[in-house]
């Protein structure tokens, strides 16, 4: 049955699962951490077009603009805790999501693992080079990694051979695409060069010993249907093709995924947005909190 969507609401209750009020607001690094792992996952800023929950925003207690200024009370906060809350394995931390700085609470990590490329071995990488799915860079950095251990980038440069501002871009790419892949892992900081501060990265599997065992008893409808229902959660209405730019989802995964949670009762494909082209998604027990009238 067609369902009509109230803005308004949508957002109030956006606001109130996301933090994005004042009497909400995160002050210390465990209750942040409790909101990582309510949320599920969500992104440290903002990322535009996107409805996902923020660190940032429920640390202020708002939907805040980050400002330019470094002195800012919150802003230093939410630089402390993406360090201090991964360096401690107490959640993940990489850009994961549209190549996006990602939070994701452990219980979560699992099913992102296992909708990856990933088996769950430290050579997995070998098969996607010879395949052509990964690029020489992420080879090197990889390999600088796996033989060598947790590394910080300036030492990482200079052991995948990426020295230089010739290979900078090429080097940030490869960090990139391996975060993406599931393959490395921010583990730390360090002051190894010019400016004090720099990342310690390391291969996730060592990290995370326990992931890859925890994956192979999640099948690929099981981790699409539990994060695409938690995204939903803090979302609350949102189109097919947002979960698809979200998650990186093919459009016939995305199709059966709606149709398998819509016949479970578990979500409505039938909202209506005002002034949105086309059908809007919500989990069926927000309906009430956010229908018109």
């Amino acid at each position: 049955m067609p369902v009509t969507a109230d803005p308004e609401r949508v957002e109030a209750l956006r606001d109130v699962r996301g933090h994005r009020r004042p009497e909400l607001r995160l002050q210390t690094e465990e209750q942040a951490l409790a909101f990582i792992d309510r949320v599920g996952f969500c992104f440290l800023f903002a990322a535009k077009g996107l409805a996902m929950p923020t660190l940032w925003e429920a640390i202020c207690g708002a939907a805040r603009p980050v400002p330019q200024r470094h002195d800012d009370a919150d802003l230093g906060r939410a630089w402390e805790w993406k360090d201090t809350l991964p360096s401690r394995k107490a959640c993940f931390y990489g850009k994961l999501l549209r190549k996006t700085p990602t939070l994701i609470a452990l219980p979560y990590l699992p099913h992102f693992y296992a909708l990856s490329t990933n088996y769950g071995e430290l050579d997995d990488y070998l098969e996607e080079y010879a395949e052509g799915r990964l690029s020489a860079e992420a080879k090197w950095v990889y390999e600088a990694l796996l033989n060598g251990g947790p590394q910080s980038t300036t030492r990482l440069r200079k052991t995948a051979g990426l020295e230089g501002k010739a290979n900078m871009l090429r080097f940030d790419r490869a960090l990139a695409e391996l975060q993406a892949g599931l393959k490395i892992v921010k583990v730390g900081i360090s002051d190894a060069n010019a400016w004090g501060y720099c990342y310690v990265y390391d291969l996730l599997l060592r990290q995370y010993p326990d992931v890859a065992a925890q994956a192979r008893g999640i099948a690929s409808v099981q981790a699409e249907d539990a994060l695409a229902l938690k995204y939903l959660e803090s979302a609350v209405c949102v189109t097919a093709g947002e979960l698809a730019r979200l998650f990186g989802w093919e459009p016939w995964r995305i199709e059966r995924l709606v149709a398998r949670l819509a016949a479970a009762g578990a979500i409505s494909s039938d909202v209506h947005w005002p002034g949105r082209k086309g059908p809007c998604l919500a989990r069926t027990v927000d309906l009430p909190l956010v229908a018109d009238g």
